[in-house]
């Protein structure tokens, strides 16, 4: 993709965070949101993107809650297939689902 494309894609994807700010800004200067929104955006470039979210919160540290995660999510379901979290059962608060295995 010629870079003028490319730039004009990054800042679109970029505005759906309100984060154009952060285009010219190398990793180690983000913030761990900005740095969670980043890969994501990288992640849906890819056509069909299928999402796979490892632990999350080992990067979302600050968060006690999916709602960051979730809310990030929302703003590019149009551009992912499907989407995968993966986290450990102690951690399954966060996300506000209720437990299956309770009768």
């Amino acid at each position: 993709m010629p870079v003028r494309q490319a730039k004009a894609l990054a800042e679109s994807l970029l505005r759906r965070f309100a984060m154009e700010s952060i285009a010219e800004r190398r990793n180690p200067a983000l913030t761990m949101e900005e740095r969670f929104c980043a890969m994501l955006l990288r992640a849906t470039t890819v056509e069909d993107a299928i999402l796979v979210l490892d632990r999350p919160f080992s990067i979302l540290t600050d968060h006690r809650t999916g709602r960051f995660l979730t809310d990030a999510l929302r703003k590019v379901d149009d551009l992912i297939a499907e989407t995968h979290i993966f986290d450990y059962s102690w951690d399954k608060d966060r996300y506000e689902v209720p437990d299956d295995t309770e009768a």
